[in-house]
Protein backbone atom coordinates (compact mmCIF):
# COMPACT_ATOMS: atom_id res chain seq x y z
CA UNK A 1 0.00 0.00 0.00
CA UNK A 2 3.28 2.68 0.78
CA UNK A 3 3.97 1.65 -2.56
CA UNK A 4 0.94 2.66 -4.38
CA UNK A 5 0.33 6.00 -2.28
CA UNK A 6 4.04 6.88 -3.07
CA UNK A 7 3.19 6.44 -6.83
CA UNK A 8 -0.27 8.75 -7.13
CA UNK A 9 1.26 11.22 -5.05
CA UNK A 10 0.41 14.78 -6.03
CA UNK A 11 2.19 16.25 -8.97
CA UNK A 12 4.30 19.14 -8.05
CA UNK A 13 3.31 22.52 -9.35
CA UNK A 14 7.09 23.12 -11.15
CA UNK A 15 6.18 20.02 -13.26
CA UNK A 16 3.28 21.13 -14.93
CA UNK A 17 4.93 24.32 -16.25
CA UNK A 18 5.03 22.55 -19.89
CA UNK A 19 5.39 23.50 -23.52
CA UNK A 20 2.26 24.95 -24.88
CA UNK A 21 2.43 23.16 -28.11
CA UNK A 22 3.09 19.80 -26.34
CA UNK A 23 0.29 20.25 -24.09
CA UNK A 24 -2.47 21.31 -27.03
CA UNK A 25 -1.37 18.45 -28.80
CA UNK A 26 -1.79 15.89 -25.64
CA UNK A 27 -5.18 17.19 -24.77
CA UNK A 28 -6.21 16.83 -28.59
CA UNK A 29 -4.99 13.42 -28.58
CA UNK A 30 -6.86 12.17 -24.90
CA UNK A 31 -9.97 14.27 -26.73
CA UNK A 32 -9.86 11.67 -29.37
CA UNK A 33 -9.27 8.69 -27.19
CA UNK A 34 -12.62 9.80 -25.11
CA UNK A 35 -14.74 9.88 -28.68
CA UNK A 36 -15.96 6.03 -28.16
CA UNK A 37 -16.66 6.27 -24.32
CA UNK A 38 -20.85 6.97 -23.51
CA UNK A 39 -20.59 10.61 -21.25
CA UNK A 40 -20.86 9.37 -17.98
CA UNK A 41 -17.30 8.42 -18.83
CA UNK A 42 -16.20 10.62 -20.82
CA UNK A 43 -13.73 13.46 -20.03
CA UNK A 44 -14.34 17.27 -21.08
CA UNK A 45 -11.97 20.14 -20.13
CA UNK A 46 -14.22 23.24 -19.83
CA UNK A 47 -14.75 26.36 -17.91
CA UNK A 48 -17.06 27.83 -15.48
CA UNK A 49 -19.33 31.01 -16.11
CA UNK A 50 -17.10 30.88 -19.33
CA UNK A 51 -18.75 34.39 -20.51
CA UNK A 52 -17.79 35.93 -17.69
CA UNK A 53 -14.89 38.21 -18.52
CA UNK A 54 -13.84 41.49 -19.74
CA UNK A 55 -12.62 40.10 -22.99
CA UNK A 56 -15.58 38.65 -23.78
CA UNK A 57 -18.51 41.23 -22.50
CA UNK A 58 -16.02 44.28 -22.23
CA UNK A 59 -16.53 46.39 -19.08
CA UNK A 60 -20.28 45.62 -18.12
CA UNK A 61 -21.26 45.37 -14.32
CA UNK A 62 -20.68 41.27 -13.79
CA UNK A 63 -17.78 41.48 -15.89
CA UNK A 64 -16.08 43.28 -13.00
CA UNK A 65 -15.95 40.17 -11.08
CA UNK A 66 -15.55 37.63 -13.43
CA UNK A 67 -14.43 34.36 -13.65
CA UNK A 68 -12.14 34.33 -16.90
CA UNK A 69 -9.51 36.13 -18.30
CA UNK A 70 -10.11 35.42 -21.95
CA UNK A 71 -12.75 35.52 -24.47
CA UNK A 72 -14.85 32.30 -25.43
CA UNK A 73 -12.91 31.92 -29.10
CA UNK A 74 -9.45 31.74 -27.14
CA UNK A 75 -10.50 28.98 -24.57
CA UNK A 76 -11.73 27.29 -27.44
CA UNK A 77 -8.50 27.89 -29.17
CA UNK A 78 -7.11 26.39 -25.64
CA UNK A 79 -8.19 23.54 -25.91
CA UNK A 80 -11.90 24.08 -23.70
CA UNK A 81 -14.43 21.72 -25.24
CA UNK A 82 -17.41 22.32 -22.80
CA UNK A 83 -18.73 26.07 -22.20
CA UNK A 84 -20.79 27.06 -19.75
CA UNK A 85 -23.56 30.18 -20.47
CA UNK A 86 -25.91 31.87 -17.73
CA UNK A 87 -29.21 33.02 -19.87
CA UNK A 88 -31.51 35.64 -18.40
CA UNK A 89 -34.35 37.37 -19.74
CA UNK A 90 -33.82 40.95 -19.28
CA UNK A 91 -34.83 44.00 -20.63
CA UNK A 92 -31.74 44.63 -23.87
CA UNK A 93 -31.25 48.28 -23.67
CA UNK A 94 -29.80 48.92 -27.46
CA UNK A 95 -33.38 46.71 -28.25
CA UNK A 96 -35.44 48.02 -25.80
CA UNK A 97 -36.89 45.17 -25.64
CA UNK A 98 -36.61 41.83 -23.40
CA UNK A 99 -34.43 39.71 -24.87
CA UNK A 100 -32.47 36.48 -23.53
CA UNK A 101 -28.79 37.69 -22.74
CA UNK A 102 -25.64 36.20 -21.40
CA UNK A 103 -24.94 37.64 -17.90
CA UNK A 104 -23.92 36.57 -13.95
CA UNK A 105 -26.18 37.43 -12.17
CA UNK A 106 -28.88 36.15 -9.39
CA UNK A 107 -31.90 34.16 -10.13
CA UNK A 108 -33.93 37.74 -10.13
CA UNK A 109 -31.13 39.06 -12.46
CA UNK A 110 -29.56 41.42 -10.10
CA UNK A 111 -25.84 42.10 -11.96
CA UNK A 112 -27.33 42.18 -15.77
CA UNK A 113 -26.67 45.77 -17.25
CA UNK A 114 -25.75 45.75 -20.87
CA UNK A 115 -24.48 42.34 -21.60
CA UNK A 116 -24.43 40.11 -24.75
CA UNK A 117 -27.76 38.58 -25.62
CA UNK A 118 -27.41 34.96 -26.40
CA UNK A 119 -27.60 35.36 -30.04
CA UNK A 120 -24.32 37.00 -31.37
CA UNK A 121 -22.22 34.37 -28.31
CA UNK A 122 -23.45 31.64 -29.98
CA UNK A 123 -23.02 32.67 -33.44
CA UNK A 124 -19.25 33.07 -32.19
CA UNK A 125 -19.34 29.63 -31.21
CA UNK A 126 -21.12 28.17 -34.16
CA UNK A 127 -18.65 30.23 -36.36
CA UNK A 128 -16.20 28.79 -34.55
CA UNK A 129 -17.36 25.45 -34.99
CA UNK A 130 -17.69 25.37 -39.07
CA UNK A 131 -14.33 26.08 -39.91
CA UNK A 132 -12.56 23.42 -41.84
CA UNK A 133 -10.16 22.48 -39.20
CA UNK A 134 -13.04 22.21 -36.36
CA UNK A 135 -14.99 19.94 -38.42
CA UNK A 136 -14.77 17.19 -35.78
CA UNK A 137 -14.50 19.00 -32.68
CA UNK A 138 -17.80 18.22 -30.50
CA UNK A 139 -18.76 21.05 -27.81
CA UNK A 140 -20.89 19.89 -24.49
CA UNK A 141 -22.95 23.35 -24.06
CA UNK A 142 -24.38 24.12 -20.35
CA UNK A 143 -26.97 26.71 -20.78
CA UNK A 144 -28.08 27.82 -16.98
CA UNK A 145 -31.47 29.33 -18.05
CA UNK A 146 -33.33 32.02 -15.91
CA UNK A 147 -35.61 32.95 -18.49
CA UNK A 148 -38.71 32.53 -16.81
CA UNK A 149 -41.82 32.96 -18.73
CA UNK A 150 -42.54 30.40 -22.21
CA UNK A 151 -42.15 33.57 -24.09
CA UNK A 152 -38.26 33.82 -22.39
CA UNK A 153 -37.75 29.69 -23.19
CA UNK A 154 -39.79 30.10 -26.23
CA UNK A 155 -36.87 33.07 -27.92
CA UNK A 156 -34.43 31.49 -26.38
CA UNK A 157 -34.77 27.91 -28.34
CA UNK A 158 -35.29 29.90 -31.56
CA UNK A 159 -32.09 31.65 -30.85
CA UNK A 160 -30.47 28.64 -30.82
CA UNK A 161 -32.02 27.04 -33.74
CA UNK A 162 -30.73 30.21 -35.69
CA UNK A 163 -27.11 30.09 -34.71
CA UNK A 164 -26.72 26.13 -34.10
CA UNK A 165 -29.30 24.59 -35.54
CA UNK A 166 -27.59 23.11 -38.00
CA UNK A 167 -24.82 21.63 -35.41
CA UNK A 168 -27.25 20.38 -32.80
CA UNK A 169 -27.73 16.95 -31.69
CA UNK A 170 -31.56 17.17 -30.67
CA UNK A 171 -33.16 15.62 -27.82
CA UNK A 172 -36.01 13.03 -28.87
CA UNK A 173 -39.30 14.55 -29.44
CA UNK A 174 -41.81 14.20 -26.44
CA UNK A 175 -40.37 16.87 -23.90
CA UNK A 176 -37.77 17.42 -21.60
CA UNK A 177 -35.22 14.45 -22.39
CA UNK A 178 -32.60 13.52 -20.27
CA UNK A 179 -28.86 13.05 -21.41
CA UNK A 180 -28.16 9.76 -22.84
CA UNK A 181 -25.13 8.67 -20.76
CA UNK A 182 -24.47 5.78 -23.38
CA UNK A 183 -24.07 8.35 -25.75
CA UNK A 184 -20.87 8.95 -27.09
CA UNK A 185 -18.82 11.99 -29.23
CA UNK A 186 -18.44 9.48 -32.06
CA UNK A 187 -21.91 8.96 -32.22
CA UNK A 188 -22.63 12.33 -31.91
CA UNK A 189 -20.45 12.96 -35.28
CA UNK A 190 -21.73 9.83 -37.02
CA UNK A 191 -25.30 11.75 -36.96
CA UNK A 192 -23.66 15.30 -38.35
CA UNK A 193 -24.06 17.43 -34.96
CA UNK A 194 -21.42 18.99 -32.88
CA UNK A 195 -23.24 20.74 -30.15
CA UNK A 196 -24.60 18.63 -27.32
CA UNK A 197 -26.95 21.13 -25.13
CA UNK A 198 -27.87 20.74 -21.10
CA UNK A 199 -29.78 22.93 -19.35
CA UNK A 200 -33.15 22.65 -17.31
CA UNK A 201 -36.36 21.61 -18.67
CA UNK A 202 -37.79 24.99 -19.06
CA UNK A 203 -41.37 26.06 -20.13
CA UNK A 204 -43.07 25.42 -23.13
CA UNK A 205 -42.12 22.68 -25.76
CA UNK A 206 -39.70 24.95 -27.54
CA UNK A 207 -36.77 24.73 -25.20
CA UNK A 208 -36.73 20.37 -24.65
CA UNK A 209 -36.26 20.12 -28.57
CA UNK A 210 -32.89 22.08 -28.25
CA UNK A 211 -31.84 21.43 -25.23
CA UNK A 212 -30.93 17.93 -22.97
CA UNK A 213 -31.77 17.78 -19.32
CA UNK A 214 -28.84 16.73 -17.08
CA UNK A 215 -30.80 15.88 -13.63
CA UNK A 216 -28.68 13.25 -13.08
CA UNK A 217 -25.71 13.96 -13.49
CA UNK A 218 -24.32 14.97 -9.68
CA UNK A 219 -21.44 18.22 -9.28
CA UNK A 220 -19.60 20.20 -6.44
CA UNK A 221 -17.02 22.63 -6.13
CA UNK A 222 -13.89 21.02 -4.57
CA UNK A 223 -13.17 21.12 -0.42
CA UNK A 224 -10.54 19.20 0.60
CA UNK A 225 -10.79 17.05 -2.76
CA UNK A 226 -9.35 13.50 -1.96
CA UNK A 227 -6.21 12.25 -4.71
CA UNK A 228 -6.81 8.75 -5.91
CA UNK A 229 -7.79 5.64 -4.55
CA UNK A 230 -9.97 8.39 -2.02
CA UNK A 231 -11.57 10.51 -4.39
CA UNK A 232 -13.63 11.86 -1.88
CA UNK A 233 -14.83 13.33 0.00
CA UNK A 234 -17.90 13.97 -2.28
CA UNK A 235 -18.89 10.59 -4.58
CA UNK A 236 -17.41 7.05 -4.23
CA UNK A 237 -16.16 5.03 -7.38
CA UNK A 238 -20.23 3.88 -8.48
CA UNK A 239 -20.49 7.21 -8.67
CA UNK A 240 -17.71 8.26 -10.87
CA UNK A 241 -18.41 4.90 -12.96
CA UNK A 242 -22.00 5.50 -13.41
CA UNK A 243 -22.83 9.17 -14.08
CA UNK A 244 -21.60 12.31 -15.33
CA UNK A 245 -19.31 13.95 -12.50
CA UNK A 246 -18.84 17.69 -12.95
CA UNK A 247 -16.52 19.54 -10.40
CA UNK A 248 -16.05 23.91 -10.95
CA UNK A 249 -14.17 26.45 -9.34
CA UNK A 250 -16.02 29.63 -8.79
CA UNK A 251 -12.85 32.85 -8.14
CA UNK A 252 -14.97 35.59 -7.79
CA UNK A 253 -15.48 37.98 -5.23
CA UNK A 254 -19.14 37.66 -5.09
CA UNK A 255 -18.98 34.22 -4.02
CA UNK A 256 -15.89 34.74 -1.54
CA UNK A 257 -17.87 37.43 0.59
CA UNK A 258 -20.76 35.31 0.22
CA UNK A 259 -18.57 33.19 2.81
CA UNK A 260 -18.34 30.26 0.27
CA UNK A 261 -14.95 30.18 -1.02
CA UNK A 262 -13.43 26.76 -2.53
CA UNK A 263 -9.93 25.60 -2.60
CA UNK A 264 -10.25 26.21 -6.14
CA UNK A 265 -8.46 23.93 -9.01
CA UNK A 266 -4.91 23.80 -8.65
CA UNK A 267 -2.43 22.01 -11.02
CA UNK A 268 -2.42 19.30 -8.23
CA UNK A 269 -6.26 19.37 -7.93
CA UNK A 270 -6.34 19.07 -11.38
CA UNK A 271 -4.14 15.94 -11.97
CA UNK A 272 -5.99 14.94 -8.99
CA UNK A 273 -9.36 15.06 -10.68
CA UNK A 274 -8.05 13.12 -13.56
CA UNK A 275 -6.57 10.25 -12.35
CA UNK A 276 -10.15 9.73 -10.13
CA UNK A 277 -12.22 10.37 -13.37
CA UNK A 278 -13.77 13.54 -13.11
CA UNK A 279 -15.83 13.94 -16.50
CA UNK A 280 -16.04 17.74 -16.51
CA UNK A 281 -13.78 20.07 -15.23
CA UNK A 282 -14.95 23.47 -15.20
CA UNK A 283 -12.00 25.88 -14.69
CA UNK A 284 -11.89 29.53 -13.67
CA UNK A 285 -9.09 32.38 -14.94
CA UNK A 286 -8.08 30.26 -17.79
CA UNK A 287 -4.42 31.95 -19.11
CA UNK A 288 -4.15 32.56 -22.81
CA UNK A 289 -0.81 30.66 -22.84
CA UNK A 290 0.80 28.30 -19.82
CA UNK A 291 -2.33 27.56 -17.85
CA UNK A 292 -0.37 25.11 -15.42
CA UNK A 293 -3.46 23.01 -14.98
CA UNK A 294 -3.87 22.59 -18.54
CA UNK A 295 -0.62 20.84 -18.38
CA UNK A 296 -1.23 18.69 -15.42
CA UNK A 297 -4.70 17.60 -16.96
CA UNK A 298 -2.52 15.41 -19.55
CA UNK A 299 -1.97 11.81 -18.26
CA UNK A 300 -1.06 10.62 -21.41
CA UNK A 301 1.98 11.28 -23.36
CA UNK A 302 5.61 12.40 -21.68
CA UNK A 303 6.75 15.74 -22.28
CA UNK A 304 7.81 16.06 -26.07
CA UNK A 305 6.23 12.86 -27.15
CA UNK A 306 5.12 12.00 -29.35
CA UNK A 307 8.52 11.69 -31.28
CA UNK A 308 9.95 9.04 -33.30
CA UNK A 309 7.85 5.42 -34.09
CA UNK A 310 4.76 4.12 -34.49
CA UNK A 311 3.62 2.70 -31.42
CA UNK A 312 2.97 3.33 -27.98
CA UNK A 313 4.88 2.18 -25.01
CA UNK A 314 3.64 2.93 -21.27
CA UNK A 315 6.66 3.30 -18.74
CA UNK A 316 6.73 4.04 -15.15
CA UNK A 317 10.15 4.84 -13.42
CA UNK A 318 12.05 7.58 -11.11
CA UNK A 319 11.75 10.11 -13.81
CA UNK A 320 8.39 9.25 -14.47
CA UNK A 321 6.57 8.13 -11.18
CA UNK A 322 3.23 8.81 -13.10
CA UNK A 323 3.37 7.11 -15.89
CA UNK A 324 3.91 8.27 -19.47
CA UNK A 325 3.66 7.25 -22.70
CA UNK A 326 6.23 7.22 -25.16
CA UNK A 327 6.07 6.58 -29.10
CA UNK A 328 8.98 3.55 -30.19
CA UNK A 329 9.37 1.34 -33.32
CA UNK A 330 6.83 -1.44 -33.04
CA UNK A 331 9.34 -4.62 -33.67
CA UNK A 332 11.39 -5.04 -30.56
CA UNK A 333 10.19 -7.50 -28.12
CA UNK A 334 8.48 -5.79 -25.03
CA UNK A 335 6.16 -6.94 -22.29
CA UNK A 336 2.13 -6.10 -23.27
CA UNK A 337 -0.48 -4.39 -21.34
CA UNK A 338 -3.85 -5.80 -21.93
CA UNK A 339 -7.19 -5.13 -20.24
CA UNK A 340 -9.04 -7.71 -18.76
CA UNK A 341 -12.86 -7.82 -16.92
CA UNK A 342 -10.95 -7.32 -13.93
CA UNK A 343 -8.48 -4.60 -14.81
CA UNK A 344 -5.21 -4.17 -16.50
CA UNK A 345 -2.21 -7.35 -16.61
CA UNK A 346 1.28 -7.14 -18.02
CA UNK A 347 2.28 -9.93 -19.69
CA UNK A 348 5.06 -11.34 -18.46
CA UNK A 349 5.82 -12.62 -21.90
CA UNK A 350 7.60 -10.26 -24.29
CA UNK A 351 6.56 -9.18 -28.04
CA UNK A 352 6.79 -7.03 -30.92
CA UNK A 353 3.75 -4.65 -30.58
CA UNK A 354 2.91 -5.68 -34.39
CA UNK A 355 1.71 -9.41 -32.34
CA UNK A 356 0.61 -7.61 -28.63
CA UNK A 357 -3.24 -7.91 -29.55
CA UNK A 358 -3.02 -12.01 -30.47
CA UNK A 359 -0.99 -12.20 -26.82
CA UNK A 360 -4.13 -10.29 -25.71
CA UNK A 361 -6.47 -12.21 -27.54
CA UNK A 362 -5.28 -15.78 -26.39
CA UNK A 363 -5.85 -14.46 -22.57
CA UNK A 364 -9.40 -13.73 -23.71
CA UNK A 365 -8.37 -10.06 -23.06
CA UNK A 366 -8.21 -6.59 -25.53
CA UNK A 367 -5.10 -4.94 -26.10
CA UNK A 368 -6.09 -2.01 -25.22
CA UNK A 369 -5.29 2.16 -24.53
CA UNK A 370 -6.54 3.89 -21.31
CA UNK A 371 -9.04 6.61 -22.57
CA UNK A 372 -9.24 8.68 -19.42
CA UNK A 373 -6.86 9.53 -16.68
CA UNK A 374 -8.64 7.14 -14.12
CA UNK A 375 -7.85 4.37 -17.02
CA UNK A 376 -4.33 5.48 -17.06
CA UNK A 377 -3.90 5.48 -13.09
CA UNK A 378 -4.79 1.48 -12.97
CA UNK A 379 -2.32 1.08 -15.90
CA UNK A 380 0.23 3.00 -13.70
CA UNK A 381 -0.72 0.64 -10.66
CA UNK A 382 -0.82 -2.68 -12.49
CA UNK A 383 3.01 -1.46 -14.17
CA UNK A 384 3.96 -0.88 -10.64
CA UNK A 385 2.97 -3.98 -9.05
CA UNK A 386 4.11 -6.33 -12.10
CA UNK A 387 6.59 -9.38 -11.27
CA UNK A 388 9.93 -8.99 -12.66
CA UNK A 389 10.56 -5.04 -12.99
CA UNK A 390 8.30 -4.98 -16.01
CA UNK A 391 7.43 -1.55 -15.57
CA UNK A 392 7.13 -0.59 -19.22
CA UNK A 393 4.75 -2.20 -21.50
CA UNK A 394 2.98 -2.11 -25.42
CA UNK A 395 -0.20 -0.38 -24.98
CA UNK A 396 -2.81 -0.72 -28.07
CA UNK A 397 -2.11 2.95 -29.62
CA UNK A 398 -0.60 3.18 -32.93
CA UNK A 399 0.33 6.03 -35.50
CA UNK A 400 -2.00 5.18 -38.36
CA UNK A 401 -1.82 7.18 -41.91
CA UNK A 402 -0.39 9.84 -39.48
CA UNK A 403 -2.92 10.10 -36.51
CA UNK A 404 -2.84 8.08 -33.65
CA UNK A 405 -5.75 5.77 -32.49
CA UNK A 406 -6.64 2.68 -30.31
CA UNK A 407 -6.52 -0.48 -31.57
CA UNK A 408 -9.41 -1.84 -28.68
CA UNK A 409 -13.17 -0.37 -29.25
CA UNK A 410 -15.57 0.32 -26.27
Amino acid sequence: MAAALAFCALVPASAVAQDDAWVQSALADQYELGGDLGLRNAPWVGTHNSFNSVAEMGPTLSAQDSNQRIDILAQLENGIRSLELDLHWFLHAPSASFRPVVCHATGEHFGCTVEKPLGPVLEEIGDWLRLPENADQVLLLYLEDHLDTEEGYDTGAAEVEAELGDLLYRPPAGGCAELPLDLTRDDIRAAGAQVVIVSGCGIGAAWPAVAHSWASHVESRPFSYQDFPDCGPDYDRATYDSTLVRYYEDSTQLTATAGNPDDGITPETAAAMARCGVDLIGLDQVEAAGDPRLGALVWSWAEGQPNRGGCALAKVSDAEPHGRWFSRRCRRPRPVACLEDAGWRVLKARAPAVRAAKRCDRRDARWAAPRTGHEAQLLRLALEGAAGGRTKAWIGYRRIDGDWAPQDQR
